[in-house]
């Protein structure tokens, strides 16, 4: 009987193993996440981008993502001026957010923060921050 088991054991811990993996990786994933959260943005350098814009406020967006929509929205109620480039109408602007490494959008650029993704709370505290709160709106590009 011993020697059965040393024959099978490997074949059985292998399946124990894998189901083992898929319920507590999915669980080790977010126990990390909590503990280590990413970051709300990152900084930089950003003063070419806003040179070539001429805004402080520029938006990597597409015209279908519903995120996007809720950033036009929150710059206008704020009354904010920003530039935005429209990734799937213009193969330029397309270029340029690949280049900065853009994954997702909107992608949107506020003083010296890069904010991936809709953070409401992130991007009115950037606002905030450059002391952003004027009475026009943003025009696409």
């Amino acid at each position: 009987m011993p020697r059965l088991i040393r024959k099978f054991l490997p074949l059985l811990l292998i399946p124990a193993f894998f189901a083992v993996g898929l319920y507590l990786g999915p669980k080790l994933t977010s126990a990390y996440r909590t503990a280590f959260p990413p970051a709300a943005y990152s900084t930089g350098d950003h003063a070419a981008l806003y040179a070539k814009a001429g805004n402080a406020v520029v938006m990597y967006a597409t015209t279908t993502c519903p995120y996007c929509e809720k950033v036009r929205d929150l710059l206008a109620a704020e009354g904010v001026t920003y530039t935005e480039y429209q990734i799937d109408k213009s193969e330029a602007a397309n270029a340029e957010f690949i280049a900065k490494g853009g994954i997702g959008v909107p992608l949107l650029y506020i003083g010296e923060r890069r904010i991936d993704g809709f953070r409401e709370p992130v991007i009115r505290d950037a606002l905030k921050a450059i002391g952003k709160s004027g009475t026009t709106t943003g025009a696409a590009l």
